[in-house]
């Protein structure tokens, strides 16, 4: 069933429309001044389910007002053939942020071009099958370069709020609109839906009174949906990540700023103190902890830290300096006997293990495996027995 505002509140009962064919609608057909009277009462159709709402008619619906001018008047053209957009014609238009209206055709063809040609690069570039570089192609608008998936090229005619395919071309309705409710979801997620009838452009902010808070949270207020963000122009006064100092910013959006305010302030380890603002008032020093372990026998030589220290690491079980032999209820004050096997750890070099026995301390720095080298060239080959990585 049509909706009511199928036809101008101007005329309740109006005479019959003639309807009129591609090449009339090219002509004079209506007089201008009849033809202007019935663009006015298109424009006061659609809004009027909106205004009766906010009592709202500035800025906020001039964009939509300029788009409504240019389809009641046959003056959209299409940006890819630059041919004049007919009321009979099945179109698509742009839902990103420049809403332009486009022929069907042209933008089906514009769309398959685009993402064949992604594809065929992203082929070129990615060791990727043909088959999944077109799956992720991507093509955009021609106007505003919204990209758009390979899936979402348009494959109907619907009317400008999507809800009917094929819309009809009737002179008593906006063309390419379905005359119904748009019902579009608001920007913002607001809950909300588009009260205008079927139309071009974006949808206009919410109209509906909603009770809120400004930023701070300290000044309740009733205010449009599409509005209710805003400031009370007071001291934000929240406390700060510190939870000590409060803000000093102007009530604003989002998240208050670091807390900027100076102060002395000790490192972790709580050796070294230093004049710092709040927001780096957690900072390390360059000094080793040094604090006495649990054990009573030995300090911590972890860097600058905060929390406990932590056991003695040499409480427990305890492995001579090869780590082949363990050692369990030792005092963590007494020296792990050698187990006299063969070190075996790996030494610097990559390649070869330790020959000396258990040690304490550095394995040596230096591989002094005898192996054959040869040189960068290859002709010769020689014992090397300085380093095992030596070239020549």
């Amino acid at each position: 069933m049509k909706s009511a505002w199928h036809r101008p509140l101007s005329h309740p009962s109006p005479p019959p429309p003639t309807i009129l064919s591609d090449s009339d609608s090219d002509g004079d057909g209506f007089s201008s001044a009849a033809e202007t009277h019935r663009h006015s009462d298109l424009s006061d159709s659609i809004f009027k389910p909106y205004l009766e709402l906010s009592d709202h008619s500035g800025a906020d619906l001039s964009k939509i007002q300029s788009f409504l001018t240019s389809s009641s008047a046959g003056a959209l053209s299409c940006l890819i053939c630059l041919e004049r957009i007919k009321p009979s014609d099945p179109t698509w238009s742009c839902s990103s942020l420049c809403f332009a209206v486009f022929h069907l055709i042209c933008i089906q063809s514009w769309a398959r071009q685009a993402s064949d040609l992604a594809a065929a690069r992203a082929a070129t570039r990615l060791p990727i099958s043909p088959a999944t570089a077109s799956d992720t192609a991507l093509w955009n608008c021609p106007k505003c370069r919204s990209e758009y998936p390979k899936s979402h090229i348009p494959k109907m005619y619907l009317c400008f709020c999507g809800k009917v395919e094929n819309p009809p071309n009737d002179p008593w309705v906006l063309p390419h609109s379905c005359g119904e409710v748009c019902g579009r979801p608001l920007k913002h997620n607001c809950g909300h839906h588009c009260l205008l009838l079927c139309h071009p452009g974006p949808c206009p902010s919410c109209p509906k009174l909603v009770k809120v808070r400004c930023f701070c949270g300290c000044i309740e207020d009733v205010r449009r949906c599409g509005f209710k963000e805003f400031s009370c122009n007071n001291l934000c006064s929240k406390v700060l990540d510190c939870g000590v100092h409060r803000c000093t910013e102007v009530c604003h959006r989002g998240a208050c700023p670091p807390c900027r305010t100076r102060g002395v302030y000790a490192c972790q380890c709580g050796k070294v103190k230093e004049e710092k603002e709040c927001c780096d008032r957690v900072f390390q020093c360059d000094h080793p902890c040094e604090k006495r372990l649990n054990c009573g026998k030995h300090v911590c030589e972890r860097g600058c830290h905060s929390g406990e220290c932590g056991e003695c690491p040499l409480k427990g079980k305890r492995t001579c300096p090869c780590g082949k032999r363990v050692y369990e209820g030792m005092p963590c004050d007494a020296s792990v006997q050698l187990c006299g096997a063969t070190c075996d750890k790996m030494l610097p070099c990559g390649y070869h293990r330790c020959p000396e026995r258990c040690h304490r301390g550095q394995c040596v720095e230096t591989c002094r495996v005898v192996v054959k080298k040869s040189c960068r060239c290859g002709s010769l080959k020689k014992d090397v027995s300085d380093f095992c990585f030596f070239e020549f």
